[in-house]
């Protein structure tokens, strides 16, 4: 028992030095694993705001490209395990590639500011506007409440008379303090931007005819028209008020390119079919199933035949 009792601590006192020993590494590799996951967060959020400040001349673009490119893989990494299928994620990054390029050379070239502005000119002689009257109006503050609330009157009669009116007073108040933020206090700065809203209206707002045709017939095409013209309203009117520069003009790219990226996979993976029944299917083991349920068939049988022999011995 003495001799026992000796081995026995031996044992206990070895075991207790590894266990502390075993502690220090454990200890030792968490702080490694802590510093590391540290390392690598540091890189890529520094990666993104280093990108930011050194291509577009702001760590903030670096931070809201950063943050949309993070979570548009979260999303079509989503959509992957849905899907099942990379082709709706190459063929969105493809197309949301192609859109972002073209938005960087429109933007850049300035196309819209100079395309409103000459409109503005063709048209400002013939509406015959006292510029001196109009002196101390905000006259895209008006216009955009004005035509945000018409349209938000429009698209509310499907909801009765209530509703018609909730669209016109709020809508009219988004309106005006988009025009007030757009600045165009006066008839040379409002003429672009009003020229712009209008084209923008009747060009998304065809779009919108056809779409909602296509979905919902006459009263689809009916509110397809009037959101239509809503979004393009606000859309021509932010294009004709805004100047880029080349950077900028690549940054937002950029930011609507990151935007469309998951919703285009969305949509290219929705059109294709989504069957969940089918892609998660194949996690269930049915041949293993099968199998087991055929053996305890055989097993049942069996035994009712053996169980017919013991009964008659």
């Amino acid at each position: 028992m003495a001799l026992l009792a000796a081995h026995r601590e031996l044992f206990m006192a070895e075991l207790s030095a590894i266990t502390a020993e075993i502690k220090v590494i454990a200890a030792l590799v968490g702080i490694i694993v802590v510093l590391g996951l540290l390392l690598v967060g540091l890189l890529y959020t520094g990666t993104w705001l280093f990108l930011g400040e050194w291509l577009f001349g702001s760590i903030g673009w670096g931070l809201l490209h950063g943050a949309l490119a993070t979570v548009a893989i979260i999303a079509v990494a989503a959509l992957q395990i849905v899907a099942g299928s990379s082709r709706g994620t190459v063929l969105g990054l493809g197309l949301a590639f192609v859109l972002a390029v073209v938005l960087a050379v429109v933007f850049a070239s300035n196309a819209l500011r100079s395309t409103s502005v000459w409109a503005a000119d063709q048209v400002s002689p013939s509406l015959s506007l006292d510029a001196v009257a109009l002196r101390g109006i905000d006259i895209s503050f008006v216009a955009m409440a004005v035509a945000a609330g018409v349209l938000g009157f429009l698209a509310g009669l499907r909801m009765g008379i209530g509703g018609a009116i909730g669209g016109l007073i709020g809508l009219a108040i988004v309106g005006a303090v988009f025009g007030f933020m757009l600045g165009g206090d006066s008839l040379a700065a409002a003429y672009p931007i009003i020229a712009a809203a209008v084209a923008g209206a009747i060009v998304v707002a065809v779009l919108g005819l056809i779409f909602g045709a296509r979905r919902g017939r006459a009263r689809g095409a009916l509110s397809g028209l009037f959101v239509g013209a809503l979004i393009g309203l606000f859309l021509g009117a932010l294009a004709g008020d805004i100047t880029y520069d080349t950077k900028g003009a690549v940054a937002i790219a950029v930011v609507v390119g990151l935007i469309a990226w998951p919703v285009l996979a969305g949509l290219v993976a929705w059109r294709a079919g989504l069957d969940l029944s089918k892609r998660f299917g194949r996690l269930v083991p049915r041949e293993s199933i099968d199998a087991a349920n055929e053996t305890r068939t055989f097993l049942e049988q069996e035994w009712q035949r053996q169980r017919k022999k013991l009964t008659k011995r």
